[in-house]
């Protein structure tokens, strides 16, 4: 069984996953991670940078992250995937057609990875049947961001995706996390665990709370 992680802000250059030691901590062969990349399509140019800029004119958010200073990168990049014309359908449509090569994959997603492993998901359900999703320090339950995140999912309802397993891993400490209520993750599926936002350490918890999702299943 495969294991798609994809990224969040910052850990987004090819070997990003070697250099997290992703492997290792998972305690899976090297090859079984398959990176998803999506950087290369989020489009930084002078154009978006001033669609994100009017979007946060007319866009409530919160105060309280508009005074974290080091947040502005996490709330401009989950501006630009919802508000620049393109951005995010080509993305999904990235990961929708891993999601059909790899059809039975652990699918891992960190921060803004998690929103496009959950809108994959939720969008593509014949895509999704025998996926095990796995949310990381994810937007989609964050206190701070949950009126921002919901405002612009672009989901037909906001039931369960087509998953026959979904784990939500948060912490008190990283702001940009939380739990994901009513979008269908299971109470006994979300787990509270203390770190900042940080993938590498995420990986750490998500193997020691859940190492049987780890065994092989089917050899590729």
């Amino acid at each position: 069984m495969k294991i798609i992680l994809i990224h969040g802000i910052g850990e987004n250059d090819p070997g990003w996953s070697d250099a997290l030691n992703a492997d290792q901590i998972l305690g899976v062969a090297p090859d079984r991670i398959v990176e998803f990349h999506y950087d290369d399509l989020m489009a930084h140019t002078w154009l978006s940078r001033l669609l994100v800029r009017a979007a946060k004119m007319f866009i409530p958010v919160p105060a309280a992250v508009k005074a974290i200073s080091s947040l502005q990168d996490y709330v401009n990049d989950i501006l630009m995937y919802f508000v620049v014309p393109g951005v995010r359908a080509k993305i999904l449509k990235r990961l929708s057609g891993v999601l059909r090569e790899y059809p039975d994959a652990i699918v891992m997603g960190y921060s803004l990875g998690s929103i496009v492993a959950y809108e994959t998901l939720k969008i593509h359900p014949q895509d999704a049947r025998n996926h095990i999703l796995v949310t990381l320090g994810s937007p989609l339950g964050s206190p701070l961001l949950q009126t921002l995140v919901k405002r612009f999912l672009k989901v037909p309802d906001f039931t369960r995706p087509n998953v026959p397993a979904w784990f939500n891993l948060y912490s008190p400490l990283d702001v940009l996390s939380g739990r994901i209520d009513g979008l269908g993750c299971h109470p006994q599926d979300q787990f509270r665990v203390k770190v900042f936002h940080n993938m590498q350490t995420y990986l750490y918890h998500t193997k020691r709370l859940l190492p049987h999702i780890f065994k092989p299943v089917t050899p590729y």
